[in-house]
């Protein structure tokens, strides 16, 4: 984990934003593995724009950190979407990591998904 400014968390909500409506765009264009991958680094921006803006800190390049992280930023809060990110994460690595064909299914429950979470930690960023 490093420290960060939390000015830096609108840069990465913003980060967010454009690579779910790059997911949006390969589903549209039946990409669906390009839209599982993008729907995810798209949760995986927000999540560091909720722990900067909450705790002035970001994961390093280890997942679990920023799992972590975000259980901390949530501390505060009456619920995290820890699971949801967990499962995320490992749908990433489990399709866009191996020789998996990603099917339009697939692509959008992780979109919905991906949406869910992102709401989310919009509502809950300062």
């Amino acid at each position: 984990m490093q420290k960060i400014s939390k000015e830096n968390s609108s840069i990465r909500i913003e980060d967010s934003l454009e690579f779910l409506d790059s997911a949006k765009d390969n589903l549209l264009k039946s990409r669906f593995k390009a839209t599982i991958d993008h729907s995810i680094t798209a949760c995986i921006a927000a999540n560091d724009a909720f722990t900067i803006s909450l705790l002035g800190k970001i994961a390093n390049m280890s997942h679990y950190e920023a799992i972590d992280l975000h259980q901390d930023a949530a501390l505060s809060l009456k619920e995290n979407k820890k699971f949801l990110l967990k499962e995320l994460l490992n749908e990433r690595h489990k399709i866009t990591y191996r020789p998996i064909k990603a099917t339009e299914y697939m692509a959008k429950l992780n979109l919905k998904k991906a949406n869910e979470f992102i709401a989310w930690i919009r509502q809950n960023i300062h």
